[in-house]
């Protein structure tokens, strides 16, 4: 019995001296970021849920908490909606105090400001006029909260001629107090509004984009006020916040195309958007918050937190919805996210009514104090951070952009131009290829074009001594000997729709001057330098990302057009009479294209050697091969069905038309006989299976 007593007494000993583990459970997502091809891969987690808090003085809990708000001092201000009131919890997220409950009716937005608590109350839903800001003075010394000021509606011509309903639902202020108020429907943006509540203007009100079918509809009808036309009206911001830089930043809840769109903006005091139109987005936000290196966050109502740069290059995307399961780290229905100085991100579940708190990993970590130095430009500082991030992630573009500038910096400008390739970051290669530009003239100008006025010395002096033309004679000999083939002769033909467009429409009409062969051949060499385009162009210039490419896909951006503008130009052409026959249109518009193959391979020659800063010269020859072959498709209309100017118009816009009508018949059979085949297999599957 004393053996066992005494094996007892040392295990329990042991456990008591053994160092005690905390054992982390896995993050119950995954973090996900954008490839340079617009993808998003799996990558390391950025943030791991380590608290939620539910209740807290005497259990008290949470009922549908709207908004939060973290102060310089990391203190947390949970807006405890469906209750009424604030709750002030400290650094470490201890509970202090809470109030409002005897004044507040419908409070859904907060932000702290020099100890001054700003609360927008959406007031009774029968009471238009019973919306209120409402302003606190928090005494940090003796933990109290008093009352300063309850603002209505601001009085102000603007908004009385208009009947303006004044519903604050969140609120951002600035350090002179100047209040910027979002108000349920307010289209015309937010409400600035000063510390003695009078309004001062709307701001950062969100852009309407118009259709094709509402400028026609604008030209047609003009000012006409009998014409019953939709009034476009932009959507209004659903939030806003500021950070200490000045920037306001704004969400907007509306549909986007494609994972992009322009839901959250950075707008200065001028109004000026500095986040890309097109970035990586949802429909759904509901909240944004700035962290400690100018990087933001924003939160979906599903539970999907971004986290972006100061640029609004989209770095990270975690968390989620939580599908019914109570899990730390998903959500049923977000309404909020702030973030305090160790960027520790603090998100409101308004359903679980729950506060839950992510912790920064290691890896995040990294990113942000590169981050930090990139920022302040300290691109060399910050290249081993970026390596040490690579480590991490081999493809995260960012950290490949900071190495590119740190070589940039370093003057180190072919591998600057490695790594900028590699980020898909064409501005910063621009400037990198400047300078190796810069320096392969300086190293190599001089003697090629020594080498340029030897050459041309050298053809004059041959040219003047060769009295017998014995070194041209042999090249002459074969150019006039290839000039006998009908082939040759009829591609060299297609030149004179340059020289005398007419001409050559009546020469191929009447004399047969081109065959059909020879013209799907010269029809074949423009895909062939259509794909020359794609696989020569210069990186700065290419207009597809070339691993990535579909060449099929490119092939009927070319074709497709072209044969459907044929065959469409003949259709309509026979209704209205028209002399052209289909082999003459099919040749007649491979000659209106001939300025592509005098133009395009000078351009993928200059894409080549030219910079951003002359890529006017680029799109100024774009333009022109664009142009050109435009009035060569008009006129040769034209003369092929010997029509005049009007009906040559009417002619074109027809068969605009008719190429619009096949492409959607086409789609419309594709669609019949994917289903068929989809019925077929389907049918001999389940006799297969019930063999």
């Amino acid at each position: 019995m004393k053996k066992i007593l005494i094996t007892l007494l040392i295990i329990i000993l042991l456990l008591f001296a053994l160092p005690q583990f905390s054992i982390l459970a896995q993050a119950p997502y995954i973090t996900q970021s954008p490839n340079r091809y617009g993808e998003f891969v799996v990558t390391q987690d950025a943030y791991e849920p380590i608290q939620d808090i539910r209740s807290f003085e005497n259990q008290l809990t949470f009922s549908n908490p709207r908004d939060i708000f973290v102060d310089h001092l990391d203190y947390l201000y949970v807006l405890d909606s469906g209750n009424r009131r604030v709750v002030i919890f400290d650094e470490n997220h201890l509970y202090l105090t809470h109030f409002g409950a005897d004044l507040l009716v419908r409070p859904t937005g907060i932000f702290v400001r020099n100890n001054k608590i700003y609360i927008a109350d959406y007031g009774t839903p029968e009471d238009v006029t019973s919306g209120r800001i409402h302003i606190y003075l928090f005494n940090r010394e003796l933990n109290q909260v008093n009352l300063l000021d309850s603002f209505q509606r601001p009085a102000s011509p603007v908004l009385e001629i208009n009947q303006f309903i004044y519903r604050p639902q969140k609120i951002a202020v600035d350090y002179n107090e100047t209040m910027y108020v979002v108000s349920e429907g307010s289209y015309n943006g937010i409400l600035m509004i000063n510390s003695e509540n009078r309004f001062l203007s709307f701001f950062a009100p969100n852009r309407v984009q118009g259709t094709l079918l509402d400028r026609v509809i604008q030209v047609l009808y003009g000012n006409n006020e009998r014409a019953q036309l939709t009034k476009k009206i932009p959507p209004a911001p659903s939030n806003v916040f500021l950070d200490d830089s000045g920037y306001v930043f704004t969400v907007t809840q509306t549909t986007i195309t494609g994972s992009r769109g322009d839901t959250l903006k950075k707008v200065n005091n001028g109004g000026l958007n500095f986040f890309p139109d097109n970035m990586f987005t949802a429909s759904d936000f509901t909240s944004i918050a700035v962290g400690q290196v100018d990087n933001v966050y924003a939160i979906t109502r599903s539970g999907f937190i971004y986290e972006y740069d100061r640029e609004g290059n989209l770095m990270f995307v975690f968390a989620g919805s939580s599908q019914g399961q109570d899990r730390i780290g998903l959500f049923q229905n977000a309404s909020a996210i702030a973030v305090n100085s160790q960027n520790y991100i603090i998100v409101a579940d308004e359903v679980s009514n729950n506060i839950h708190i992510f912790k920064p990993t290691a890896f995040a970590n990294v990113v942000h104090e590169a981050l930090g130095l990139y920022n302040q430009g300290k691109y060399v500082e910050s290249q081993s951070l970026w390596e040490e991030v690579l480590r991490y992630n081999a493809l995260f573009d960012l950290a490949h952009e900071g190495i590119g500038l740190s070589y940039l910096m370093q003057g180190q400008y072919k591998e600057a131009l490695n790594k900028f390739e590699i980020a898909n970051a064409q501005e910063e290669y621009s400037l990198a290829y400047w300078e190796v530009r810069n320096d392969w003239l300086m190293s190599n100008a001089g003697f090629y074009m020594v080498g340029i006025i030897i050459l041309y010395l050298g053809l004059v002096v041959i040219k003047k001594v060769d009295t017998n033309d014995v070194v041209f004679k042999p090249t002459k000999k074969l150019i006039n000997h290839m000039g006998k083939y009908r082939f040759v002769q009829e591609i060299s033909f297609m030149t004179h729709f340059i020289k005398n467009p007419a001409d050559a429409v009546y020469e191929v009409k009447t004399h047969k001057r081109v065959s059909f062969y020879s013209g799907l051949i010269y029809a074949l060499g423009l895909v062939v330098l259509y794909i020359l385009h794609l696989l020569f162009t210069g990186f700065l210039f290419t207009p597809i990302i070339l691993e990535r490419a579909d060449f099929l896909e490119e092939l009927l951006k070319i074709l497709a057009p072209f044969i459907t503008f044929v065959f469409a130009n003949y259709l309509i052409s026979s209704l209205m009479e028209g002399e052209g026959t289909f082999k003459a249109i099919f040749i007649n518009t491979c000659g209106a294209l001939i300025p592509v193959y005098l133009i395009l391979p000078i351009l993928i020659i200059l894409s080549n050697v030219l910079t951003y800063n002359e890529q006017f010269i680029y799109q100024f020859g774009l333009t022109i091969m664009i142009g050109w072959s435009a009035v060569l498709v008009f006129f040769i209309i034209k003369d092929t069905h010997n029509y005049t100017i009007k009906e040559t118009i009417y002619n074109l816009i027809m068969t605009i038309l008719m190429m619009v009508v096949m492409i959607i018949l086409v789609i419309m059979v594709y669609m019949m006989m994917m289903q068929v085949v989809e019925f077929v297999a389907d049918l001999f599957k389940e006799v297969i299976i019930n063999a």
